[in-house]
This record gives C-alpha cells, structure tokens and sequence, in this order.
C-alpha cells in the first residue's frame, strides 16, 4: 500500500497569529496613549523638583559671611534678598545701610533707612543707622560740588541723630553724628553746639572711634589743629582700620604746616583702604604744595579714576597740567571739575580762574569762553592773588578783542 503524503509548502502563506497579536496590541497602547496623553505624561516623566529656598534668616548669615570675607556686593545683594523675604526686619536694614555707606551707596543706604523708620520709628538704632546715611550722602553731594545740597542732607542726618538721642540718650554713636551732621554745615555759628554733642559721645565712651572721628571733626573747623589731631590718633588707637581718621590726621598736619607728615598719613589710608579716592586726592593736593606736579597728576589721576565725580579731585588734575603748560589735558578736566560745581565760589574760585587762564593760554580766541568765568571770580572771591589774575585775563581779552594784544 501506499500513502500518497503531500509535504507542506514553504513558506506558509499569510500571517502568524502571534503577530497579529503583536500588531493589535500595539494599535491598542498608541490608542490609549492618545487619549490618555496628559496622565501617560506624568506618570513616565519624574516632577520636577525646585532648589530649597533659603529662609531670610540663612540669607543674613550668608552676607555677614561675605562681609567678613570682604565681598561686599555679595553681602549687599544676600541683605537685598533677605529683606525681600522679611521686609519687617529692621536688622536687616541696619546692616545693609552699614554696607551700602562702606560701598559709597548712599543713596540706597537713604532709601533703606526711609523704609527702616515707618517699620520702627522707636528704634535709636534705625535712626542711628539713618543719621549714617544721610551723612553720607551729604558728602557725596559735596564731592559733587553741590554744596546746598549736601548741607540740607548733614541737616537731616542731625536731626536723625537727635531722635536717636531722644530714645537713647546715652547712644554715643548717635551724639558723633549729631555732631559732624552740624559742623559739616559749615556755619560758625553752630560750631558750639557740635562741640557739646561730641563732647558728649567722647565722654560715654571714650573708645568709641567715631565719636573722636567727629571730635576731632569739630577742632578742624575751630581751626584747633593739634587738639584734632589727639583725637584723630585717639581714634585710630580704637580703630586703625579706619581711613578717614588717617585722612583727617593728615589734613591737620597740612594744617600745621608738616607736608611730609601729611604724606605718610594719606600712606597710611590707602594702606588699609586701597580704593580711597579721597586719600589719593590728598596725596594730589600735598604734592601740589611741594611743586611736584608730576606726582600730583599721577594721584589725582588715580583720583578721578576711583571716583570721577569728585569735583576737587578732578579740579587737581586740571591744576597739574595746567602748571606743566598742558592746557588741552588742563581744560577738559578743569571743564568737568567747572561742570559739577555750576558756580564760583570762594573755596573753588581758584578752578574757575585756572579754567578761564587756560582757555587763553590755549588761543585768544577763547576768550568768549573765558570772559564769562573771569567774571564769575572777580564776584566770588576775596583771594587776592586770584583776583589779579583774573583781572589781568580780562585786560588780556579785550587787548585781544581790539587787536592791540602783543
């Protein structure tokens, strides 16, 4: 017998069942994920999670951390977020106008003050860190050369500091700022009255280095050189750190006469505060004295480059080149130092007068824009020796003007 077996074909015709399967499950999952979108989403991708927010407290510690390290913008900017999460804190304030002064941010440091006083109108120490801050500001404004406006700020730092000795009259850091906030007026007739508020602030605490600051301050002003000097190395005793007690001590000895003993003070400030511009502008100042123009336009240089808009210090620069016949150098940093202090005066008639002298020593032709200056220090100042001049440029100018100059 026999069977006939037919062998299968190969390959089979058609698709597996397996498959089938596979594809049926897949168009089911795409299906289901279209519709599911949003849920599929979450639940295959991980929450984002956001950094830990640090709390104002850790904020403050992290710019008294900077401080000490000597990153002040740091510090300044950890204190901006701290308020901003705590705005109810006046410590916060406190410091951070204590940093904003030390970083020449006055006009900050008001405004944080400002907002201090309607938080705790009670507080001596808000008032005491005001009093700071308007002080500072009042010498900006003088360094500007705009003068009124900084004795309206001196005005308003005395009067912080009264109603911090209303509070606490025993706060003798608020006693100095009264003090310096009247004498830095600059009007004799309330000189007595700063001396009793520094005498006040030396006597409670005789360590305390701005109140010799301000002491010293008062006797500068009375023109009691050696009494200020006492008490500006009283002060640098408590804090030698400080460069505007050696600023002040080297100012007195300019003020009696040793040059060179004012020279190693304004050495010593720039020691400890190397961005001074205040004490490199003194350096310009006593090098001028001693005829050493060179030395004096390279401090004043560095002067106006820390601090360009320090009205004297740019005054300085224009007073070296001027003496060394460089009148195109002379008139363009004398036009910035005439600029920002607007009119004449008897304390800065002399920069006027050395503007005017150097537009004609330039060409005679500027004598349209030195008649003008001329006659603005012929009104404002008693100095003889400026006066003359003065009064020979504007005889130099209308020989000019008639064709007669020689």
């Amino acid at each position: 017998m026999v069977i006939n077996r037919r062998p299968p074909r190969y390959p089979r015709r058609g698709p597996s069942c397996l498959l089938v399967l596979f594809v049926i499950f897949g168009i089911a999952v795409s299906l289901y994920i279209i519709q599911n979108a949003e849920e599929v989403r979450t639940a295959i991708m991980p929450t984002p999670t956001s950094e830990p927010t640090r709390s104002a407290t850790e904020l403050a510690v992290l710019a008294e951390m900077s401080r000490r390290d000597g990153e002040m913008a740091k510090a300044i900017e950890y204190y901006d977020k701290a308020i901003k999460l705590d705005p109810t804190n006046v410590e916060f304030y406190i410091r951070a106008i204590d940093l904003l002064v030390r970083e020449n941010q006055s006009q900050r440091a008001v405004e944080q003050g400002e907002a201090a006083t309607i938080l705790d109108p009670g507080s001596d120490a808000v008032w005491t860190a005001v009093a700071t801050a308007y002080l500072a500001e009042g010498n900006r404004l003088s360094d500007l050369g705009d003068q009124n406006g900084a004795n309206l700020q001196y005005a308003n730092s005395a009067q912080a500091a009264r109603k911090a000795i209303t509070i606490n009259p025993d706060n003798a850091t608020a006693l100095a700022y009264a003090a310096g906030g009247i004498i830095l007026q600059g009007d004799p007739e309330k000189y007595e009255q700063a001396e009793i508020f520094a005498d006040d602030a030396v006597r409670l605490e005789p360590d305390n280095p701005i109140a010799r600051y301000y002491m010293a301050t008062v006797f500068t002003y009375q023109g009691r050189y050696t009494e200020a000097m006492e008490q500006y190395q009283r002060g640098i005793e408590a804090d030698p750190n400080d460069p505007n007690l050696h600023i002040g001590l080297a100012y007195n000895y300019y003020g009696t006469g040793s040059i060179p003993d004012a020279l190693l003070s304004f050495e010593d400030a720039i020691a400890v505060d190397p961005d001074n511009a205040e004490a490199y502008d003194g350096r310009a100042y006593m090098y001028l004295q001693l005829g050493d123009e060179p030395l004096a336009e390279q401090n004043a240089l560095e002067a106006t480059r820390l601090n360009p808009n320090m009205a004297r210090a740019q005054g300085r620069l224009g007073e070296a080149y001027f003496r060394q016949n460089n009148y195109p150098e002379a008139i363009e940093a004398l036009e910035k130092a005439v600029a920002m202090y607007g009119r004449a005066t008897n304390l800065n008639a002399r920069f006027f007068n050395m503007l005017a002298q150097a537009y004609i020593r330039d060409d005679l032709n500027n004598c349209s824009l030195a008649t003008p200056l001329f006659e603005q220090v012929l009104s404002a100042t008693e100095n003889e020796l400026i006066l003359t001049a003065a009064n020979e440029g504007m005889v130099e100018c209308r020989r000019a003007s008639l064709g007669t100059s020689p």
